[in-house]
């Protein structure tokens, strides 16, 4: 197995690997690249949807959602695995070419950079999104390391963001996706979850900062100035040399680190099919005192 570190200092492709037969030392470098890097592309797959679930299951338990989408942190019997196809194509294989179909307006917020479940009291620990079919041109997936943008962080915004709590809430970000202005309800009446501004990654301790478009509000600002500070964080942080936009081939697996890592998905012209398998590896609960409904 070799890993190659590609552009981005925190992206690498690792090369002559099996995914569906890992011995114990391909394994452990893979994790450990993992944490060193945050994104990893593997070429020429072609997994199928249990070798891509074992995989996931390698890094942790796959989350659960109940039928609104929200997790269900470990009860047994509830709730189903966070296994999606993210297409134009439904589950009968039809080709949905109508713009305003709904299967095709609610991947429109996948747009906007997000942690996978930053809504949730516990957050996604990692993502695998595996290609099936692709585009001729388009639909690209972006990354942003959001490591370096915290570390480009002047001293004194270091200091002020270490005690800053934040709320996130799907309700509001696809209420703003669908009007491109902030909604005018409190984000605290719509349902989500709290987390620190600053993150600091379990395995490796580095800090990052902990925001994207589910990001509504800061408990201890006033409304409109935190969401000022929001917006201006993820601005700053989405730009080069921080930034790696993924062109997908069929049998590409991409893996990433949602605790330090965004992402976003690109347009492509609906009149071709582009089928992507999602499986979501579960977050570990942490802080209780801010997650109470992760216990």
């Amino acid at each position: 197995m070799r890993i190659e570190q590609v552009t981005s200092s925190f992206v690498a492709e690792v090369h002559d690997v099996d995914l569906t037969h890992l011995d114990d030392h391909s394994w452990s470098g893979i994790e450990a690249a993992f944490h060193q890097h945050g994104v990893l592309i593997f070429h020429d797959q072609h997994l199928s949807r249990d070798q891509q679930a074992a995989f996931a299951r390698r890094f942790g338990e796959l989350e659960m959602t109940d039928d609104q989408g929200y997790q269900v942190i470990r009860k047994a019997g509830v709730g189903k695995p966070m296994i999606v196809e993210i297409s134009n194509v439904d589950e009968n294989g039809q080709h949905i070419t109508d713009p305003s179909h709904p299967q095709i307006r609610s991947m429109g917020g996948n747009e906007g950079w997000h942690s996978d479940s930053s809504y949730k009291p516990v957050a996604a620990k990692a993502s695998v999104l595996a290609a099936l079919e692709v585009p001729a041109t388009g639909g690209a997936t972006g990354f942003a390391d959001m490591r370096a943008a915290y570390d480009n962080l002047s001293d004194e915004e270091k200091d002020q963001f270490a005690t800053l709590t934040v709320w996130h809430s799907l309700e509001y970000s696809q209420a703003r996706n669908a009007t491109g202005e902030r909604p005018d309800a409190d984000p605290l009446t719509m349902r989500g979850a709290n987390h620190p501004l600053v993150n600091h990654h379990p395995a490796t301790r580095r800090p990052s900062l902990f925001v994207g478009r589910h990001a509504s509000r800061v408990l201890e600002l006033e409304l409109g100035e935190g969401q000022e500070l929001l917006d201006r964080l993820l601005a700053a942080a989405c730009q080069s040399p921080r930034l790696y936009l993924h062109s997908w081939q069929p049998g590409d697996v991409l893996l990433w680190d949602n605790r330090c890592v965004l992402h976003r998905a690109s347009e492509w012209d609906i009149s071709e099919r582009r089928v992507l398998r999602h499986v979501r590896v579960a977050g570990d609960p942490g802080n209780f005192e801010l997650n109470p409904d992760a216990r």
